[in-house]
């Protein structure tokens, strides 16, 4: 779900961990048992219910664009054929369930459906996607063909009516390898047999065309080229084929790291001694308030979720090693140690941020905050970075969005906002409790 790039830790001696070891037994039990409740209540099993009973699902929000009529007949031809085509049409949204991408979620559909065969065609409203499973070696793209063959005929500018209908009709047809392969071919010879069919003259034109073309083009780039730009998405992290296994995967590994953490920074707290001076006495009073706020955090961790607390822990963890490496300088080299910032858009993203503009979208107002050079160029580039999502009202969301007077992260951005994050969870605004 996410890439943390925090620097490790050393461990320390055996004394520390053994108790520790004996609390994350203790505690493995619940944890099991509450991942098997979010997994039962997850999306994708409401999904793989809802197609057990039918081979087609629409999400009520796609009502209009692809009519009940068409949806049952679609059911039909695919319940005769007997062949295990399901066809989904939900709206995916980047940050949200499956990370807004069709290939994730037929992934996950036929990871929990437990069959060895299984052909998917998923429409989020913008494009139209085909995924097939099988044994290994003997794979039907009945699917995959399906929908290039509808991004030909009848195109992709189609209806989504039109373009699901095709799709079926090939994914269901004996050969739907050869429907693509007939499709792909006409396309071909009548874009160029368009040519030929006005003359010498004109296929002649439409050859040196391109040329004149590109060659204005060059010309109009050397005037304009400070202004050009070409956004470019940012890349995807990488993710397991059941990305709910993945995302609770993830949880699990950051909630055990932060207690390692909070216990270790703890120890090595009580063993540290100020150099003296004043300057350096007021650090490490800082140190101890960050460490208690991240324990205090950490205590009330629920059993399931709450993915931005524990990234807060670690947060909070991270300012408290900050003011204790100042508070143990020589005094001539205190003011080379200042304290790092995360990145704002995830602070798992790491510490390695500069100060960036971003600009609200389709607005003109702008903030001025620090970004990982990932999530820099996305800005830059007028895109959405990969952010750290909250659950909110029942949903994902980017984890800012939420009101602040909901969420201290929010409120601060994981201090990235505001200098008072330490004092704000000490003094009782973050509850612990999940929205």
């Amino acid at each position: 779900m996410f890439t943390d790039h925090r620097t490790a830790r050393p461990r320390w001696a055996a004394a520390a961990v053994t108790p520790l070891a004996v609390l994350l037994l203790a505690v493995t039990p619940a944890v099991s048992h509450a991942d098997t409740t979010r997994e039962a209540q997850g999306a994708t099993e409401r999904l793989v219910d809802a197609l057990n009973e039918s081979p087609v699902y629409v999400d009520p929000s796609y009502a209009s664009a692809l009519p009940e009529d068409l949806a049952r007949d679609v059911e039909s031809r695919i319940t005769d054929s007997g062949i295990p085509l399901k066809v989904v049409a939900v709206p995916l949204i980047e940050g949200g369930d499956w990370n807004g991408d069709a290939s994730h979620l037929a992934a996950a559909l036929h990871d929990r459906g437990g069959e060895e065969e299984g052909h998917y065609l998923v429409l989020d409203g913008r494009s139209l996607t085909g995924r097939d499973f099988g044994p290994a070696g003997d794979r039907d793209l009945r699917a995959h063909y399906g929908y290039l063959t509808a991004s030909i005929e009848p195109g992709r500018d189609a209806p989504l009516s039109e373009r699901l209908d095709r799709a079926v009709e090939v994914a269901l047809s004996d050969d739907p390898e050869a429907l693509h392969t007939a499709a792909s071919e006409g396309e071909q010879r009548g874009f160029f047999d368009g040519w030929h069919s006005y003359g010498l003259g004109a296929y002649t034109l439409f050859s040196v065309l391109p040329w004149i073309l590109a060659g204005l083009a060059l010309l109009g780039l050397g005037f304009a080229l400070h202004r050009w730009r070409r956004p470019r998405p940012v890349p995807v992290l990488a993710q397991h084929a059941a990305f709910d296994n993945a995302n609770r995967a993830h949880r699990d590994e950051l909630l055990l790291r932060a207690g390692e953490e909070v216990v270790e920074f703890g120890e090595r707290l009580s063993q540290t001694t100020p150099n003296g001076d004043d300057a350096a006495a007021e650090a490490l009073h800082q140190a101890l308030d960050a460490h208690a706020a991240a324990r205090r955090v950490y205590d009330r961790l629920p059993d399931t979720g709450a993915l931005e607390d524990i990234v807060g822990v670690l947060v909070l963890l991270d300012m408290a090693e900050d003011h204790l490496d100042r508070a143990t300088r020589p005094v001539n080299r205190q003011r080379s140690a200042p304290l790092r910032s995360h990145c704002y858009a995830n602070p798992l993203h790491g510490t390695v941020t500069k100060p960036t503009k971003w600009r609200e979208f389709g607005g003109r107002h702008d903030i001025r905050v620090p970004l990982c050079a990932q999530c820099a160029k996305a800005v830059r580039d007028r895109l959405r970075p990969t952010v750290l999502p909250a659950r909110h009202q029942g949903r994902e969301v980017p984890y800012y969005e939420v009101p602040s007077a909901e969420s201290v992260w929010a409120a601060t951005g994981y201090g990235a906002l505001r200098g008072d994050l330490v004092e704000r969870v000490l003094r009782g605004d973050h509850s612990g409790s999940r929205r």
